[in-house]
């Protein structure tokens, strides 16, 4: 099977999801007080050398780095006296006075739950593809109102919720990654049995595609490391716990018949090589689907560490080289 007819309508939905964790990161959801006041704190620390004097460095916030804006409330709410003394010292108090320290302490916990999304939607080390579906759940989970909630979280909660719902949708291809996934499998995150009925379809339509160009189990390696990479994100709030059944003839209804494997410490790709023989077809599936990032960070990343390689004394390097580079970078950190 080949994954390029996947990539172009994913490419969309990768925008969709950068747009959607910039936008409830950024001025929409955040209280544009704190917000706005907090940047002027860290211009202020800089423009006065004041700095050197905090016993952390205050970060920056910057619009097109990810999880930049809460690491920056984060650093001012972690050293609130220390700065307030400072700014005391100066007479300018009142530069920190519209902050309430209370609110950044409750904005900071709320967005933690964002940059744990982030963080594991742009690793490039394990399949994250399949995690599209399962951090939407979760996210919606965590905007659920709360009766503790005070008016500004509870306005937060709910801005955040509807950006998730307009602009986010989950494509078929999530889906597919998920069904992918032996402990996601049965699909219960999904609204409807209508939804899980189209993913098996679709599953079962690529199974005989590749039935017609290959009649034996698939003899290609799924994971070549020399030690298992275990996934860092667990899924015991949402994997599945069917029971052992009898597998009948067809790949996909035996896949999801299998019983799901147990425990945290679970790599997808080396269960999918250890089980190619029993799924032939479906390995190869899921070689192609779970393949696929589930953000743009990692080309992200790549594009920068290309701009750090060709420089102005290095212009004349040919492009072998620098993919060469790229790939050495990439792959040895």
């Amino acid at each position: 099977m080949s994954s390029t007819r996947y990539c172009i309508p994913l490419s969309v939905n990768t925008k969709k999801k950068k747009y959607l964790v910039k936008r409830s990161l950024g001025s929409l959801t955040l209280p544009n007080r704190n917000s706005h006041t907090s940047r002027v704190v860290w211009r202020k620390s800089q423009q006065s050398h004041l700095q050197s004097r905090l016993e952390k460095t205050l970060k920056a916030s910057v619009d097109t780095r990810w999880n930049s804006l809460p690491t920056m409330l984060d650093s001012i709410s972690c050293q609130y006296e220390a700065i307030r003394v400072l700014l005391e010292e100066r007479g300018e108090e009142d530069r920190l006075t519209p902050i309430s320290r209370e609110t950044l302490l409750e904005i900071v916990a709320f967005l933690a739950r964002f940059k744990e999304a982030t963080k594991a939607l742009e690793a490039s080390k394990t399949p994250t593809i399949h995690l599209t579906a399962v951090w939407l759940e979760r996210l919606k989970r965590h905007l659920q109102p709360c009766s503790t909630d005070s008016m500004t979280l509870s306005s937060l909660r709910e801005k955040c919720l509807k950006v998730l719902d307009e602009k986010f949708q989950l494509h078929l291809l999530h889906k597919l990654a998920m069904f992918l996934h032996p402990k996601l499998k049965s699909l219960r995150l999904l609204s409807s049995e209508a939804d899980a009925t189209g993913v098996h379809n679709e599953a079962r339509r690529l199974v005989e595609g590749e039935g017609d160009t290959s009649a034996r189990p698939c003899t290609v390696a799924l994971y070549q490391a020399k030690r298992p990479r275990l996934s860092s994100d667990h899924l015991s709030d949402v994997e599945d716990s069917s029971d052992d059944a009898e597998l009948n003839e067809d790949e996909v209804s035996a896949y999801i018949q299998l019983k799901s494997p147990k425990g945290d410490s679970f790599d997808v790709l080396l269960w999918w090589k250890e089980h190619q023989e029993d799924f032939p077809n479906l390995a190869i599936i899921a070689r192609g689907v779970l393949s696929i990032p589930a953000s743009s960070a990692a080309s992200e990343r790549d594009f920068s560490s290309a701009g750090f390689v060709i420089q102005e004394r290095r212009t004349q390097l040919k492009p072998g080289t620098v993919d060469d580079i790229l790939f050495l970078h990439s792959n040895l950190r």
